[in-house]
């Protein structure tokens, strides 16, 4: 990221020291293609910073992509070979000061297809990240973001089984909607500095685990009264458990209509420092 530096130009013009400024030159480049024979999609998205918006694309479109973006600190790239699409925006080397950078202007939305299966690999940095994952045929999900604010939510239920679906995110919030209509086996999260919601909402058309961990920050999960709930804790000095309608034995909470309940999800939580509350809903 290219950071301001109002400073160190006042004193190179004190000193006589030439300079080359740069203005900003923002451009809109938009690329995509329609489907074909494609039998699935792998998806690698590496993105610094901005706001990235990720939905369906129409009927009929495999990938579209919109990139708004300052040309003179920015190439963006989008690839597409044998089922393969690789998309990224690389920086520029820069000459001189910028500044009326602000990478927070700058933008992509991507659009993907929902007829052909879909493995995502997501690298984003720092911003915002608004993740519509509904109706999309997920295979296979990583999502990795920095200093963000993300939010991923899932409407439908996934056609496509996953094996797992990994998320983390570094020192940024986060809150996941539908964690029930991934349709995997098995969700993993990690956060490092922040506050992490995650609902487990949606239809569950099988058993889950969700994996937390966590370093510094708030969790909070957002349970159904239908949905039977076991976590295991693993304790440690300063994180505490807030888990109203639970039974405990340990380091393990159990809820009070597990036997009775028609889905189980197992959760698993390790924290460093911070609270964890567990909220009913309807």
């Amino acid at each position: 990221m290219i950071r301001h530096a109002a400073s160190a130009a006042l004193l190179a013009v004190a000193v006589g020291t030439p300079m080359q400024l740069h203005a900003q030159s923002w451009k809109t480049v938009t690329s995509s293609r329609q489907v074909t024979d494609e039998d699935h999609l792998r998806v690698r998205v590496s993105y610094g910073a901005g706001v990235l918006r990720l939905r369906r694309a129409e009927a009929g479109s495999l990938y579209r992509t919109l990139f708004r973006f300052d040309e003179e600190t920015a190439v963006p790239a989008t690839e597409y070979h044998d089922g393969t699409l690789n998309i990224d925006l690389t920086r520029r080397e820069h000459r001189g000061l910028n500044f009326g950078n602000r990478s927070s202007e700058a933008s992509l939305d991507l659009e993907l297809s929902a007829e052909v299966p879909l493995d995502i690999q997501l690298d984003f940095g720092a911003g915002r990240a608004e993740l519509d994952l509904t109706g999309l045929p997920l295979r296979e999900l990583e999502v990795n973001t920095g200093a963000s604010e993300s939010v991923l939510y899932i409407d439908e239920v996934n056609p496509e089984q996953m094996v797992s679906a990994s998320i983390s995110v570094g020192a940024a919030d986060l809150k996941v909607r539908g964690l029930g209509n991934l349709n995997a086996e098995e969700v993993e999260v990690r956060a490092g500095l922040g506050s992490v919601v995650l609902e487990l909402d949606g239809e569950w058309p099988r058993d889950g685990f969700l994996s937390v961990e966590m370093g510094l920050g708030a969790l909070e999960i957002r349970v159904p009264e239908s949905l039977g709930v076991r976590i295991r804790h693993r304790k440690s000095i300063l994180s505490s458990i807030d888990a109203e309608r639970m039974v405990k034995d340990g380091n393990v909470y159990r809820s009070i209509n597990w036997d009775s309940a028609e889905r189980h999800v197992e959760i698993d939580i390790s924290t460093a420092l911070g609270s964890i509350d567990l909220v009913w809903i309807n």
